[in-house]
């Protein structure tokens, strides 16, 4: 990077010789970009104009880093001002060192209520022309409005970004203050304020009275970039660096340093560059704008590696819910993304998902992972095992009478293995349960009772319930009657046993 730093540095001392601004006033130069037009102190007044005129011939689009002091009883504000006259012009006072330039347009961003020009109560911005701030002048050519859509009070200490856009084909000059249009005029301004004179001196002015601001602005040099929404950034595969360098007048040169230890590229805008290993890079990118200012973005991206699928599954058993434990990782990256194919038709995009499967025997199962690098696995192809469920059944001796036993013979079925438990559950006996394949039970109660079985596999697969009505034969009661006896009298005697 040393080399490269040589050549910004003496490109850049070439270019201060040419004397891109003129200062005047109370205003002084930050930075290479950046400027003070007043600080807080009271009565002060400074200029900043281009040396290079614009034609309004020509659309023009400038965005500006401004700064409005941290006072809210500050004063006064500051103007972007359009004029053909020179660069040493401006005033002091309330006028924003706008006033009194004729002829001229200038945006004025006022901070300070001023009675005697109709000032609102509020932080409020304006296109004016010839240096006239009364709000109830014809000069004014929009209503004054709040400077920020979002707040009254830009007196902050924040930084804000001041967007100005003239539009010659529709003869429009726009104003946007954090991305929010605040006020538009269209009209043929270089008829009816300059006099068909196209060609015009553009910067900004400021002051303070008996109040004051520290008010600044910079010419916007930030240099970024982006990936666009499908770009993967995996080794080996060739990413695409989109340059989206904010500059006011435009980037001269573009110096990429991709981290990874290849040569600078100087050469494109957005360039491509293939990763040969995946890791974390410091991706550097270094701007040089036309007038002469320099700035670098560092960036660290993350240059993913292949990921690897797998998973583990939790119960196995047919007719019941399997749930997938994902465990795919990537050495480099993070696995955000899963596509999984069941051997039942279904898919998921869950990490960890569930299914069930109402066949057994084996299943193959797909799954295929993406980071959110956009790097992506092999699919991977897995067999896993659904074990059959058991299927309970049971025969009996039915009509058995109370007191003696009643044999119960399982008859359950598996299609596949072996079936290792019994649980029989009478309804007599309060929940006391019976195990074993073949069982008797003596019933406690008559009538109508009920038996049920639950069988379970030696891989522990269970059975649904199954419940069967048993009737139990309550025992005889006897009983008898007998006429009257008498001695030598035959005796009748009628059985009522039931």
């Amino acid at each position: 990077m040393k080399s490269l730093f040589l050549i910004l540095f003496t490109v850049f001392l070439f270019q201060q010789s040419k004397a891109q601004y003129t200062v005047n006033g109370n205003a002084s130069k930050d930075n290479c970009n950046c400027y003070t037009l007043t600080n807080t102190t009271n009565f002060q007044s400074g200029s900043v104009w281009n040396n290079n005129k614009i034609d309004l011939s020509q659309s023009f689009n400038f965005t500006f880093d401004v700064f409005l002091g941290c006072s809210d009883a500050g004063a006064d504000g500051i103007a972007f001002v359009l004029q053909p006259i020179s660069t040493s012009v401006g005033t002091s006072g309330s006028g924003m060192g706008f006033e009194g330039i004729v002829p001229s347009i200038g945006v004025t961003l006022d901070t300070y209520q001023n009675s005697n020009t109709a000032d609102p109560v509020y932080d409020h911005i304006a296109i004016q022309l010839n240096g006239d701030v009364n709000h109830a002048s014809a000069n004014t050519i929009t209503p004054p409005t709040p400077i920020s859509a979002t707040n009254n009070n830009v007196e902050d200490c924040q930084t804000h970004i001041l967007q100005i856009i003239w539009d010659v084909t529709l003869t429009k000059l726009s104003v946007y203050f954090d991305g929010v249009l605040r006020v538009s005029a269209t009209q043929d301004f270089v008829s009816n304020v300059f006099s068909g004179n196209p060609k015009l001196f553009w910067g900004f002015t400021a002051a303070t009275g008996g109040e004051n601001n520290l008010q600044r602005f910079c010419t916007s040099l930030k240099p970024n970039f982006f990936f666009g929404p499908t770009q993967k950034t995996c080794f080996g595969e060739p990413i695409l660096f989109n340059d989206s360098t904010l500059s006011f007048g435009g980037v001269v040169k573009h110096y990429w340093n991709f981290g990874d230890g290849s040569n600078i590229d100087s050469v494109n805008i957005s360039p491509t560059h293939i990763y040969a290993t995946p890791g974390n890079y410091n991706v550097s990118l270094s701007v040089l704008a036309a007038d002469s200012c320099t700035a670098v973005y560092n960036r660290l991206i993350i240059v993913g590696s292949k990921p690897i699928a797998n998973f583990a599954i939790l119960d196995s058993c047919q007719n019941k819910t399997l749930r997938f434990s994902d465990s795919s990782f990537a050495a480099v990256g993070n696995v955000n993304k899963w596509f999984w194919q069941f051997d039942n038709s279904q898919t998921s995009t869950l990490q960890n998902p569930t299914q069930l499967f109402t066949g057994y025997g084996n299943k193959n199962i797909k799954l295929t992972v993406t980071s959110a690098q956009g790097c992506i696995s092999d699919t991977l192809y897995k067999n896993i095992y659904v074990n059959a469920q058991p299927v309970a059944n049971f025969n009996f001796s039915d009509s058995v009478c109370l007191g003696s036993p009643t044999i119960f013979t399982s008859s359950s079925t598996l299609a596949d293995g072996s079936l290792t438990s019994f649980t029989w559950t009478y309804s007599d006996s309060s929940g006391v349960l019976t195990s074993g394949a073949n069982v008797n039970h003596i019933f406690t109660q008559s009538g109508l009772q009920q038996t049920s079985l639950q069988v379970s596999a030696a891989v522990g697969c269970q059975s649904e319930v199954i419940s069967k009505p048993v009737f139990i034969v309550p025992p005889p009661n006897t009983s008898f009657s007998y006429s009257k006896a008498c001695e030598n009298e035959l005796i009748q005697f009628n059985d009522s046993s039931y």
